[in-house]
């Protein structure tokens, strides 16, 4: 179904229970915790991915996406690539909007995404935007390019960025993913571009693990989300 965007579902992989079993985590640790851009609290990202592990159909799914992702990585830049998991938890509403419509490419080669708690319906449920071009060129010099032009664009107005979107949904450049609780969505997010929609209402909750950083940033990968946590940092005070 979703062979031209290259995103695999895995269907029914993590438990109900286990769900609730982590949003109950999160509900007693927001009252703390109050992110910019939703996407702090990395040690309990890296404690939740432990808890799926505990699962042999999340062990299987990982495995599988690791070893895909490995034979694509010796196939198309010739080289190994160290696995170096970041664990990323995301919970998105209303107060981070900003943080929508921000079109980019992964730094690593394999994203897993967990949906953990959808938000409210409507047109602006926080769903999945994955483009259907896949980018082609994976040299040093050209993913540094493209990561300038995005960081560019992501700093326009939200209103602007919005109507970027919906230019692109409507020539069908990109497909709108209803991500459920419950599966696994495996994407290259280093070949496809993605963002996600704002939410309006509710919280959308995912689990995104990285694997297999194609070290094709010159060293400034690191620097850029030191930047990243200091501006969240700063966000947070005002």
């Amino acid at each position: 179904m979703y062979q031209d965007l290259g995103l695999t579902v895995f269907e029914e992989v993590v438990s109900s229970q286990l769900i609730q079993r982590i949003n109950a985590s999160i509900d007693v640790a927001r009252a703390q915790w109050r992110p910019a851009d939703g996407r702090r609290e990395v040690a309990a990202a890296a404690s939740f991915a432990e808890w799926l592990r505990q699962s042999d159909t999340f062990r299987a799914v990982e495995a599988y996406a690791c070893s895909t992702t490995r034979a694509w990585a010796d196939a198309t830049l010739g080289r190994c690539l160290p696995e170096n998991v970041i664990n990323v938890l995301r919970c998105v509403n209303h107060e981070t909007s900003q943080q929508a419509h921000l079109r980019h490419f992964d730094s690593h080669a394999l994203t897993l995404l967990i949906p953990l708690q959808g938000a409210e319906t409507g047109e602006r449920n926080g769903d999945l935007l994955l483009y259907k071009k896949q980018r082609q060129s994976l040299s040093l010099l050209h993913n540094i390019s493209d990561k300038a032009c995005l960081l560019f664009q992501q700093n326009f107005p939200l209103s602007i960025r919005r109507a970027l979107t919906h230019h692109d949904i409507r020539r069908q450049h990109c497909a709108r993913i209803a991500c459920e609780p419950g599966n696994v969505y495996m994407f290259n997010g280093f070949t496809t571009l993605h963002a996600n929609l704002e939410v309006a209402a509710g919280e959308r909750r995912s689990l995104v693990m990285h694997f297999y950083d194609a070290g094709l940033t010159a060293g400034l990968g690191h620097p850029l989300r030191l930047l990243r946590e200091l501006r969240d940092h700063i966000t947070d005070k005002l």
